[in-house]
């Protein structure tokens, strides 16, 4: 929970609500979602990144695979175009 968190809000501090969420969200903590959206806001600290993070760990509890495909980097492809003819000459013109 912890590299996902990480990788999708950047702090690992995410952690926690993102593990909150994902327990709410498969009904293991007895409290209201406005209870607890209201316990952030009183708390008055990163409040839309706790929420943020929160609402993750719903959607990880809803679609891990997606999430976790979300939170992974996706693979740099670097394209490189052809030199053009002139290109090229210029390039051996300076080698000679």
């Amino acid at each position: 929970a912890a590299s996902i968190a990480t990788a999708l809000m950047g702090d690992n501090i995410a952690t926690n609500m993102f593990i909150l969420g994902y327990a709410w969200q498969k009904g293991w903590v007895p409290l209201e979602e406005v209870a607890l959206m209201r316990a952030i806001e009183l708390n008055g600290v990163s409040i839309d990144f706790n929420k943020q993070a929160f609402n993750w760990g719903r959607l990880a509890a809803h679609d891990l695979a997606a999430v976790k495909r979300l939170a992974t980097p996706a693979q740099v492809v670097e394209i490189k175009r052809q030199p053009t003819l002139n290109e090229v000459i210029e390039k051996r013109l300076v080698f000679l």
